[in-house]
């Protein structure tokens, strides 16, 4: 064996130069005669060095080692890297006579710096993977949404201005009416459209209720009793009181002393309100006619009890606040059926004769033939708030123009 006394590493004595730094090696020498651990104290080791034995040429014309050392491989652009950092010692010359033979050791040295391509290495960075992904499938997912939104656009504005088109072109003879006790949910509305006004009627469900007022009530007349309970059936109200541009469509002419398309036209006779009734459902197809007492006071009540005058000057122009003339419909608060002045502003005509109680509506009184004494309801501009209850009755003949009206609509 033969000792390298740079490095105090030993080699095969078929070696001349030292593999490690390049010295030349000592003579051959006995292992055991060596104090390893003292020539280590008296120097520190020189730092690792990595070597390409490869680089080394021996005499033979062939390379120093056939394998790379076992601690690592080194190949591809890193070999090419770690050989052009090497520089062999000018003490790596040999004679041509010299010999080297593969030697296997293992020689530490630190992890390489890998270089791609003669860059630097690059830091991994999740969003720089994620921004260089291929846009290809986004851009299609991108396109396909945009696609089914525009598709989903034009087919609502189509929708709409379709039902614009349709709700325009529709006629009265061609509406959609549902006026069974089992299509006519209380507040559902239509509007019947007629030579160029609108008429909103309101849904009421029917049900029983107790109609009249009891002896205790304030400001109660005697005709208003006894009470007695009262059906009717599910019915068609005009949400307001038929205005003067409304009667004008139908009939023609405008009886009212105050002007004004919104005012509820009044001086209106029981046998003209009744002629409105028949020419309207002449235009319209429909047999819309003037409610009885029942299911006037029935929608006045909204499902109340009471004489409810305290709240007066909320639901209705009356004396106390209508300076003496009337006013456009639907100013007031609505009752809880979405009915505008049932009370106050005008008079209402009933279809009922005026009979005593308690009510019945087979017992005549809803006939149709002439008679001498109808039935107003609601009180008007000029009454007292007695005048402004539910129950409240007036008596008079049908011919006096002293009232208005609203319609009712029932299932055929």
């Amino acid at each position: 064996m033969k000792l390298c006394s740079i490095c105090d590493r030993t080699f095969d004595d078929t070696l001349t130069f030292c593999l490690v730094d390049g010295s030349v090696l000592s003579a051959p020498f006995d292992p055991h005669s060596i104090d390893h651990n003292a020539v280590r104290r008296d120097r520190e080791p020189p730092p690792t060095q990595m070597v390409n034995p490869a680089a080394i040429p021996s005499a033979s014309g062939q390379k120093a080692y056939e394998e790379l050392p076992p601690t690592r491989a080194l190949s591809g652009d890193f070999a090419k890297g770690a050989e052009s950092k090497t520089t062999p010692s000018p003490r790596h010359e040999q004679s041509d006579n010299a010999r080297s033979e593969p030697v296997m050791r293992t020689i530490q040295a630190p992890p390489p710096e890998v270089v791609f391509n003669n860059q630097p290495p690059r830091a991994f960075s999740p969003q720089a993977e994620f921004d260089q992904r291929p846009g290809g499938t986004v851009s299609l997912r991108s396109r396909a949404l945009v696609g089914v939104a525009a598709i989903l656009l034009i087919g609502l504005v189509g929708g709409v201005i379709w039902w614009m088109t349709r709700s325009k072109k529709a006629t009265p003879a061609t509406q959609t009416l549902a006026t069974s006790a089992e299509a006519a949910p209380s507040g559902s509305l239509f509007t019947e459209k007629v030579s160029g006004t609108e008429l909103k009627m309101l849904a009421i469900a029917g049900g029983t209720f107790l109609m009249g007022s009891p002896p205790s009530e304030s400001g109660r007349d005697p005709d208003e009793g006894p009470q007695s309970n009262v059906t009717v059936p599910n019915f068609y109200m005009s949400k307001y009181e038929v205005t003067q541009s409304q009667y004008r469509a139908v009939m023609g002419t405008n009886p009212a002393a105050f002007k004004g398309d919104d005012l509820p036209v009044e001086s209106v006779t029981w046998d003209e309100a009744t002629e409105f009734c028949r020419k309207l459902s002449t235009q319209t197809g429909r047999q819309y006619r003037l409610p009885t007492e029942a299911e006037w006071e029935y929608a006045a009540r909204a499902g109340t009890t009471g004489a409810a005058t305290e709240t007066a000057s909320l639901t209705a122009w009356y004396d106390g606040n209508s300076g003496a003339r009337t006013h456009p419909v639907g100013q007031k608060e609505a009752n809880h059926f979405g009915l505008y002045d049932m009370y106050g502003n005008v008079w209402e005509w009933c279809q009922s004769k005026y009979k005593p109680y308690p009510y019945s509506a087979t017992d005549g009184r809803e006939d149709l033939q002439p008679v001498d004494v109808r039935v107003l309801r609601g009180g008007s501009w000029e009454s007292a708030a007695k005048a402004c209850r539910a129950s409240y009755r007036r008596r008079v003949t049908p011919d006096p123009r002293s009232a208005g009206f609203r319609v009712v609509l029932v299932g055929e």
